[in-house]
């Protein structure tokens, strides 16, 4: 789980880093063609591909990490929670309303990311429900989020279908770098503002009332996190739709490498969710070349096991 204890080994961060090389190395270089034409595919195409899937990857990893935290639960993810799906719902709407794209779509997906997520905690603490309950409710918030954006697609036209599909299926093939720099600099900034409270995070895990002890303004510290898990989360989705149980992974494959304190284990989830969605995206573009598959059915296939992995571990303790 993301906040197991663990130890920080160099060799694991050196397998981490080589392995994220490798892998980089091989979705930019994979089947290009010599001379000027396999250089305008590198810069047009696949450099750009392959650095949304790494900014997207490692957005959902590290907000997995966040909502992990929060919930101090190793289950929680975004999607589990209705996160994407609330945003892919706010998306999808903001597209059949005619809504200028590069302006509103992002900003539509952050708040349908964050109502969804208000919305569990709402639930939380109005019933005081225990952790494997709130995945409860954000899997039956899920379903009805699901259910809006289907009814929403039906009723679009046949433009709307085709564009509203894309967020319900998951690619990197829109990568455009005006979209690139503006997520770039989000992305940074959330980092950076999560790398400076990692002590808090840390903090936080051994309970609201010892944290605020300690000197953690609680209520302060998780409306940030909602509002930084959110932004990520819209983020990926804006631009490359639902993809699923990356942050549920990335950060239990990150800690088994580094630890479990956040100064170490946030970086390397970056990383770990980055490596992921690059690697589940060169799956997509090859296994059944020429035809490409969404990328959200490839995390869903690897991701689902790896849950009931998860699961099964906490039930035999």
């Amino acid at each position: 789980m993301a906040f197991s204890l663990s130890y920080s080994s160099p060799l694991g961060k050196f397998a981490l880093a080589s392995a994220v090389a490798a892998l980089l190395a091989m979705a930019l270089a994979y089947d290009l063609p010599n001379g000027d034409l396999g250089a305008e595919i590198f810069w047009q195409l696949r450099f750009p591909r392959v650095l949304l899937a790494f900014m997207a990857g490692a957005g959902l990893a590290v907000a997995g990490l966040w909502l992990q935290t929060l919930f101090r639960h190793a289950l929680v993810e975004p999607g589990l929670l209705g996160v994407s799906a609330g945003a892919s719902l706010a998306a999808v709407l903001s597209l059949l309303l005619g809504t200028t794209y590069a302006l509103v779509l992002p900003f539509a997906a952050c708040v349908g990311a964050a109502l969804s997520l208000l919305t569990v905690l709402a639930m939380a603490r109005r019933y005081q429900l225990q952790a494997e309950a709130l995945l409860l409710v954000g899997i039956a918030l899920n379903a009805v989020l699901s259910a809006a954006t289907q009814l929403l697609l039906i009723l679009a036209p046949d433009s709307g279908l085709r564009a509203g599909s894309f967020w319900l299926m998951g690619s990197f093939a829109n990568a455009e770098w005006p979209w690139l720099a503006a997520n770039a600099v989000l992305l940074l900034v959330l980092l950076g503002w999560g790398i400076k409270r990692c002590t808090s995070f840390d903090i936080w895990l051994l309970g609201e009332r010892e944290a605020g002890h300690l000197g953690l303004n609680v209520r302060r510290f998780r409306r940030q996190v909602i509002w930084a898990s959110a932004a990520v989360v819209a983020m990926a989705v804006a631009q490359t739709g639902s993809i699923a149980f990356i942050g549920l992974m990335a950060p239990h494959i990150a800690s088994r490498l580094v630890g479990s304190m956040h100064r170490q284990l946030m970086p390397a989830t970056l990383l770990v969710g980055g490596a992921l969605a690059i690697f589940a995206d060169t799956l997509a573009r090859t296994l059944m070349a020429p035809l490409e598959l969404p990328v959200g059915i490839l995390t869903a296939l690897f991701g689902a096991p790896f849950f009931l992995i998860i699961l099964r571990q906490r039930w035999q303790r």
